[in-house]
């Protein structure tokens, strides 16, 4: 399933994540997620090793999908998580269909790696993969499909498939965690935690694999 075609793309990675994937580092991305004293080179707009003043995920606000948080000026919403249906040494990659609204008179951007992550059922924590953005730079449609970093229009709304993740095969349920940042990447105060079961994860529809749509 696109093997080929991936394959070469992954070739070209060092070359192509420089100008798609915005504040993307170009290896993959899975570690711990930041302390709350010290940023772990993440959060868009700090540098590494940089003090962060701002504490991370104290707050928690729990939901399920459909839910929407109204939080920070913003009013997030996770539409659907997808499972590409496409398998890479034993891991599969997961995508997110969601809907962000603006409140305020500011656009400002947001990506997968600053403002997501998932926690898997032994309490590990994954990060966003530049393999999954050049999967479905390939796959998926261009008008359904956003890499990173993605705009947030000032008073607008932005709805998209975004990520993904790689996880094993054989996971099938996870929390999907989102910091509503707003304007401000390094507001990580709050976290939104929705848990995913099996029967929430859905196979890419046809218009999100259809390239011509």
């Amino acid at each position: 399933m696109k093997t080929t075609k991936l394959t070469a793309l992954l070739l070209a990675s060092a070359l192509f994540a420089g100008t798609a994937t915005g504040c993307l580092d170009n290896t993959d991305t899975s570690s711990k997620a930041p302390s709350p004293a010290v940023s772990s080179g993440n959060d868009a707009g700090l540098v590494e090793g940089e003090i962060s003043t701002t504490p991370i995920g104290t707050i928690q606000l729990k939901g399920n999908i459909g839910d929407e948080f109204n939080e920070n000026d913003m009013v997030f919403k996770l539409n659907s998580v997808i499972d590409a249906d496409y398998i890479e040494d034993g891991n599969k990659f997961i995508f997110f269909d969601i809907t962000i609204k603006n409140n305020t008179s500011k656009a400002y951007t947001l990506s997968t790696l600053n403002n997501f992550y998932l926690v898997l059922p032994d309490g590990s924590e994954e990060y966003s993969s530049i393999r999954t953005l050049l999967y479905a730079r390939s796959t998926f449609s261009d008008k359904k499909y956003f890499p990173d970093p993605f705009d947030i229009p000032s008073n607008g709304q932005f709805s998209g498939v975004i990520g993904g993740f790689i996880i094993n095969k054989d996971i099938n349920d996870f929390t999907v965690c989102f910091f509503p940042t707003g304007d401000d990447p390094r507001n990580k105060e709050k976290v939104i935690r929705i848990d995913v079961a099996e029967s929430d994860i859905q196979k890419p529809s046809a218009d999100l694999l259809d390239r011509k749509s």
